[in-house]
């Protein structure tokens, strides 16, 4: 039974592909685009490479079992979740992007360069000092970190995490300088820079992070709605670099600056292809189906949600602040050991209250990425906007592992924040003009959206000469 439910789940993944491919709006830029390739591989591909292989690692290390009736639980929610914000992301986002002029982008540039040398100066030196606290940190083993037997957490006991995590705003500002440059060689060195320096954090997702917007930058600015070889070979660097930080954690890369006698590698031998824990949202959905409401006797009811109020608070600073959630309805580490576990978007979901918790969960992150897509990609013609929508949705990887509002949120300042310092030097110090500078205007693009017929049908032709 299980296998012909996989069966029916490449079926399910297949059609919504090519429903949306033949949509007006298909793009990598779209939302849609992103969870389809989330969904594709963690919940398509890869069960069927767990049912090959027989994967046994996380519930031996998690110390638990789904039964047939989880795993079933498992892969009907996925779907769910997939064809929740599929189609709640077509329905807000249902425009292409409307190609931009390639004046605009120039003009951008003329505007924008004084106050991206300034801020670059002011948060590159913070960023990088961040980064290599965090060499050390790992060198460490991250002996400043504390891990709360009741739950699991690791909490920062000494240092400040909004320094601690500064160094991700080296990520945004290394996108932003290799487009200043137009993508010339000799503004690599900072991106290559930063790929490095992350790299030896043994963090991976700020990686995956920059490789992306860079991406969707490119592309806009390009007027393609889909990669092109040079896309594509940067996102299979970005692939390598993601498998080889998942082999050591960074110990190669901090070994060639220092030695690290203390440097742990992990022996792939011992696992099957995609098995072990970067990669197991399956194994993981399925913990919190084994645990709730099963075992728990409670859902969440979203509750998880309150941690956005206490999170910005440092723990040097209130040292009672709660871990996780001030309002817990239950402990998962009272079934067993989710060491590292991330909820994932649709896992979340049903955390939250079951099937109906999925589609809550998958059709509020749909509307919040949709809204943001209209408002910078269709309701303005601005080269900004469109930086600033590629900075944003280069998010949608990351929150769609987590599946929680917090991971927005948390990481928003650090991804976002060196574009906001940007603007506002331009836009009040007068070193730019914003906002009534060519290119780097927020004016509507357009005022007769809502006169849907032959406006969509332009724009609908638009995209279809982009591609």
């Amino acid at each position: 039974m299980y296998d012909i439910l996989l069966a029916a789940s490449v079926l399910v993944f297949l059609v919504t592909c090519l429903v949306y491919i033949r949509h007006p709006a298909a793009s990598l830029h779209h939302p849609a685009s992103f969870y389809l390739g989330f969904h594709g591989f963690l919940f398509v591909i890869r069960p069927i490479l767990a049912r090959i292989y027989d994967y046994d690692f996380i519930y031996r290390v998690y110390q638990f079992q789904p039964s047939l009736a989880d795993k079933i639980t498992v892969i009907v929610g996925a779907n769910i979740a997939l064809l929740t914000f599929v189609a709640v992301s077509l329905r807000i986002a249902s425009l292409p992007v409307t190609p931009a002029q390639s004046h605009t982008f120039a003009k951008a540039r003329k505007f924008a360069a004084l106050p991206i040398a300034l801020a670059s100066v002011a948060l590159l030196p913070i960023s990088i000092w961040a980064l290599l606290q965090n060499w050390q940190r790992r060198a460490n083993v991250f002996d400043d970190m504390v891990i709360d037997a009741a739950t699991g957490t690791a909490t920062n006991s000494q240092a400040i995490g909004w320094l601690t995590e500064a160094g991700l705003m080296m990520a945004p500002l290394s996108v932003i300088i290799v487009w200043l440059a137009r993508y010339r060689w000799w503004s690599w060195p900072v991106f290559l820079g930063f790929l490095v320096l992350q790299a030896g954090t043994g963090t991976r997702a700020p990686l995956i992070y920059a490789v992306t917007a860079l991406i969707v930058l490119y592309l806009l600015e390009k007027r393609r709605a889909w990669p092109e070889w040079r896309s594509v070979v940067l996102a299979g660097l970005g692939a390598l670099a993601f498998s080889q930080i998942v082999i050591d954690r960074g110990g190669a890369v901090r070994d060639l600056f220092a030695d690290e006698s203390e440097s742990r590698y992990l022996d792939t031998r011992e696992y099957s292809p995609f098995e072990h824990m970067d990669y197991g949202s399956l194994e993981y959905f399925e913990y919190l189906v084994f645990a709730v409401p099963q075992r728990t006797g409670s859902y969440d009811y979203f509750a998880h949600n309150l941690q956005i109020f206490t999170e910005p608070v440092p723990r040097v600073l209130w040292r009672d602040k709660p871990i996780g959630s001030p309002l817990q309805f239950f402990k998962l580490w009272d079934y067993g050991r989710p060491t590292g576990m991330t909820y994932s978007l649709p896992g979340a979901g049903w955390m939250s209250l079951g099937y109906l918790g999925i589609v809550i969960q998958a059709g509020f992150f749909a509307m919040l990425f949709a809204v943001f897509y209209n408002r910078t990609l269709i309701y303005r013609d601005s080269a900004m906007a469109r930086m600033l929508f590629a900075l944003v949705i280069a998010m949608a990887p990351l929150v769609f592992r987590d599946g929680i509002l917090l991971t927005f949120l948390r990481n928003l300042p650090f991804f976002v924040g060196p574009f906001v310092a940007i603007y506002l030097l331009a836009r009040f110090s007068g070193l730019g003009r914003a906002p009534d500078a060519p290119g780097w205007s927020a004016a509507p693009l357009r005022d007769d959206l809502s006169a849907p017929a032959e406006r969509r049908r332009m724009l609908a032709a638009q995209a279809d000469v982009a591609r």
